[in-house]
């Protein structure tokens, strides 16, 4: 099976997120990132087809984590993908909850 390209696969995700309850709260201009919350939090989950630098970093720490997809992808991976986006936002949203 042939991949996704990366703004297919993008959207992808971005359906699969909505799917576990998160809403599109802002688009770069490229439209090339998108960023997602559950309703009510502050936190962010990115999907973008390239990493953040370090200076997005630092003036963006609500966003937890992100899901890079650059090259062609399966919508099998994206979906795993996605998945362990999940977790990892879960994770670090709770961790800084206690810290």
């Amino acid at each position: 099976m042939n991949g996704l390209p990366p703004p297919a696969a993008i959207a992808l995700a971005v359906r699969l997120l909505e799917a576990e309850g998160f809403a599109i709260t802002a688009r770069n201009e490229r439209g090339d990132s998108v960023y997602l919350s559950p309703p009510g939090d502050t936190f962010a989950l990115r999907v973008s087809n390239h990493a953040r630098t370090p200076k997005q970093r630092r003036k963006h720490p609500e966003v937890l984590t992100s899901l890079v997809l650059h090259g062609a992808t399966t919508p099998a991976q994206v979906e795993a993908l996605a998945a362990r986006s999940l977790r990892v936002f879960r994770i670090e949203r709770e961790r800084r909850a206690i810290g």
